[in-house]
């Protein structure tokens, strides 16, 4: 299957659910960062409930659709700050240290980037602490939409994205790039129906320990 790398030249990794097991931490974290600070309406159940179906997509963003600008700085403050303490402790997925060597050795001409909804000095903080930041010639964060983060690459259609969500798979079909689904460590609320799985990938796999397999093959 190394034919799926052959004329690849850039490649987009998620962070959340792919590069660290962290989607129930933070599905749990913006209930208690909400609950803890505005208690439990209806406007913030469903906050939560959109925030997590929303993986992929800014946090401020999706705050922005229901809150006022002095409790989102207040919730996000929560948010981050337990955000941080996890990532303190946290460790790569299985296979992830493996995966970047084997595209460094096999592979060298293609760049290897992350693309998260997340927040960019979470992400530095934690590829620092693993010794993992070397490997990347970039992250590319919250500042930007995927698809614009995509769009700015200048992406081609042998270009390929790892994710784990339907956010992630949208915004590959909607750039024209190869999709790659990890569900290993997925989210019931935000991984992508299977319609829309059958249609739109290329392989889906458990983890980089399983996508290593695959590639080697």
């Amino acid at each position: 299957m190394t034919h799926i790398l052959k004329n690849c030249n850039q490649i987009f990794i998620d962070f959340d659910g792919v590069i660290v097991d962290s989607n129930k931490f933070k599905e749990d974290a913006i209930a208690n960062a909400i609950t803890k600070l505005l208690g439990h309406t209806k406007n913030n159940i469903d906050a939560i409930e959109y925030f997590n179906i929303n993986a992929g997509i800014s946090r401020k963003k999706k705050l922005e659709l229901f809150f006022k600008d002095d409790d989102i700085n207040q919730i996000m403050k929560i948010y981050s700050k337990e955000c941080k303490n996890f990532f303190s402790t946290a460790n790569p997925t299985n296979g992830l240290i493996e995966f970047l060597k084997y595209i460094n050795i096999k592979h060298k001409k293609i760049k290897k980037y992350i693309l998260s909804g997340g927040e960019k000095g979470e992400i530095e903080y934690f590829l620092k602490k693993n010794s993992l930041f070397d490997f990347f010639d970039e992250i590319l964060a919250s500042d930007k939409s995927k698809v614009n983060h995509l769009k700015e690459k200048q992406v081609e259609r042998d270009d390929i994205f790892i994710g784990d969500s339907k956010n992630d798979l949208q915004a590959s079909i909607k750039s024209g790039i190869k999709f790659i689904l990890f569900e290993g460590y997925k989210s019931l609320k935000s991984f992508p129906q299977d319609e829309l799985i059958k249609k739109n990938i290329i392989y889906k796999t458990k983890n980089f320990e399983s996508l290593i397999y695959l590639l080697s093959q």
